[in-house]
């Protein structure tokens, strides 16, 4: 996980809003998507590597399943665990997810997910559930602009899980600061912090912006 893929993983997630996918030197792109849920996302293949990549907020359904704030359990329905995620996202998540396992050839090694904003949050829930389903698989997430996922617990367990994680926030992004940590939500991963001075209180939609976040990313890097 090094800067060029970081920045590599950015360009992938703000051309996620696009119609056209460019191949980027991909045997294929497979979009998968739900219409009733206003989901997309886009599945590239390269021998023995697979990227999943998740658009983020672009429709009137995205922003009600965003500020759905209450919780869900997981993994799918089992009540015995105290991991709870956030249902909105989950419910949007479990809309694709079946046409991404099916896309995910038996001989790959490594799948990479990443998404900014929504796109991010459902990378996380991807992730987890990629390598909770495909053990041998070993399993990158890069988040963009990302909302807290799930409770203390699922937090704890995703980052035994998917250790690889990074997570890179641009200044005062409010969607990183949503939902509420009051409201029992916590962050995953490794953050990145770029930009602007980080502060408690402060918060811009400005710097959301997948340019913003390229531009920010790339001055730290280089």
């Amino acid at each position: 996980m090094n800067g060029s893929e970081m920045l590599h993983m950015l360009e992938l997630a703000s051309i996620a809003y696009r119609d056209n996918q460019p191949l980027c030197h991909c045997s294929k792109v497979i979009l998968v998507e739900d219409k009733e849920t206003d989901t997309e996302c886009f599945v590239r293949i390269r021998n023995e590597n697979v990227s999943i990549t998740f658009r983020g907020t672009d429709s009137r359904i995205n922003w009600l399943n965003d500020f759905c704030f209450a919780k869900a359990v997981i993994p799918y329905d089992n009540e015995n665990t105290d991991i709870r995620v956030h249902a909105g996202f989950l419910r949007t998540y479990k809309s694709v997810r079946d046409k991404i396992h099916a896309l995910i050839p038996p001989g790959a090694c490594r799948v990479t997910v990443t998404g900014h904003s929504l796109g991010s949050a459902l990378a996380v829930l991807c992730a987890v559930d990629i390598q909770y389903n495909f053990p041998h698989k070993d399993v990158e997430a890069y988040l963009f602009g990302c909302p807290r996922v799930g409770n203390k617990a699922f937090a704890r367990s995703y980052n035994k899980r998917v250790f690889k994680t990074l997570r890179v926030t641009n200044g005062n992004d409010i969607v990183a600061k949503v939902p509420p940590a009051l409201f029992g939500f916590r962050h995953v991963g490794i953050n990145i912090h770029t930009g602007v001075l980080l502060l408690p209180f402060a918060v811009s939609f400005e710097a959301h912006r997948p340019q913003n976040y390229y531009r920010s990313l790339w001055y730290q890097l280089h």
